[in-house]
C-alpha cells in the first residue's frame, strides 16, 4: 500500500504487475518512482465484507488485492489467494 505520510491516507497500491507493467514498456525500475508506477483507485473494503462481495469487486475491476480499511484507517490487504481458499473452504464445508 502507498500511504501519503502527510495525511496518513492510502492513495495507491504497487503490486508485481505495475512493476512487470514498467519493465514490459520498457522502463529501468531501479529509475522509476512508485508514484508513477502505483494503481490509484478508491476500491477498498471493511472488515464486514463478505468475502462473496470482495471477490465480485475483485471480478469487476480485475483487482488481485484490495485494501482493508476501517475507522482507524488500513487495516490490511485481501489477496485473490484469500478469497479464493475461503470460497473453496465454504464450498466444501
Amino acid at each position: 500500500m502507498v500511504v501519503d505520510t502527510r495525511t496518513d491516507q492510502t492513495v495507491g497500491i504497487i503490486t508485481e504487475r505495475d512493476v512487470a507493467d514498467a519493465v514490459a514498456d520498457g522502463k529501468d525500475v531501479n529509475e522509476v518512482r512508485v508514484h508513477a508506477a502505483m494503481t490509484t483507485r478508491r476500491a477498498v473494503i471493511d472488515p464486514t465484507t463478505s468475502v462473496r462481495d470482495a471477490a465480485k469487486i475483485m471480478t469487476r475491476g480485475h483487482f488481485r488485492h484490495l485494501p482493508v480499511v476501517g475507522p482507524a484507517g488500513l487495516l490490511g490487504t485481501v489477496d485473490i489467494n484469500d478469497v479464493c481458499q475461503a470460497l473453496i473452504g465454504a464450498d466444501e464445508g
